[in-house]
């Protein structure tokens, strides 16, 4: 199965037809449309039904587009606390949950982990646009209940310890903070490069994954989409 994980910036109805030459099962896609609400018709047939969307905009929210023969179960999606997240149930084997972390950015996504503690286990894969990086770490002062700030170095020790690592850094033996490859341009300039998206798995799922080159995705986003295929 594979997964591709993109912030398209906006206008995803002009740019799915790209994103799918990466032959993906499922799409989570962050600041696209709600196909429900779309005047195009292509877009409409691209997301089918077989698809979840949140967001406050209609035009720039979370969706998941599942290929249609695959089984998905909407599980948690959203409330009135947490709109940006998406949690399913694919095809009865793992759950999937769609990230797309606004501000506070880390801290939501701190804050959605604490509430929702029990969906995190090494059955789940995470993914999207988490906002965060621990160079960031000092501009996350809240802390947890333990007393630890809510930045993405301690977010990530939560998931390690629920069995899930960072697909990128499991394969490339690099630390956090410490990347040499990137996944966002600031305004799409390669000389302000940033690596605030991810995908979480547990280990015996991470062999194949990639971040897909900027050459071609530059002109489309200011973020690039992740692909990560697993048994």
């Amino acid at each position: 199965m594979k997964i591709i994980s993109w912030n398209c910036n906006g206008k995803f109805r002009e740019k799915f037809k790209e994103i799918i030459k990466e032959d993906g099962d499922i799409y989570v896609i962050s600041e696209c449309e709600n196909p429900a609400e779309s005047k195009s018709e292509e877009y409409k047939e691209f997301a089918g039904d077989n698809y979840a969307w949140i967001g406050d905009i209609h035009y720039k929210g979370l969706g998941i587009f599942v290929k249609e023969d695959i089984k998905m179960e909407k599980l948690l999606i959203t409330n009135e606390v947490f709109k940006n997240f998406i949690l399913l149930k694919i095809n009865d084997s793992f759950n999937l949950l769609g990230v797309c972390a606004m501000p506070p950015y880390v801290e939501m996504i701190h804050n959605y982990f604490d509430a929702n503690e029990n969906i995190f286990d090494e059955n789940l894969i995470m993914c999207g646009d988490f906002n965060s990086n621990v160079i960031f770490n000092n501009r996350h002062k809240t802390k947890d209940d333990k007393g630890n700030p809510k930045n993405q170095t301690n977010l990530n020790i939560k998931l390690n310890n629920k069995g899930l690592y960072s697909a990128y850094h499991e394969l490339n033996n690099e630390e956090l903070g410490k990347e040499t490859n990137y996944t966002f341009f600031k305004y799409r300039h390669l000389n302000q490069p940033f690596h605030i998206d991810y995908l979480y798995a547990r280990k015996d799922r991470i062999s194949e994954f990639k971040i897909l080159d900027h050459w071609k995705w530059i002109s489309l986003s200011d973020h690039l989409p992740l692909s990560f295929e697993f048994d």
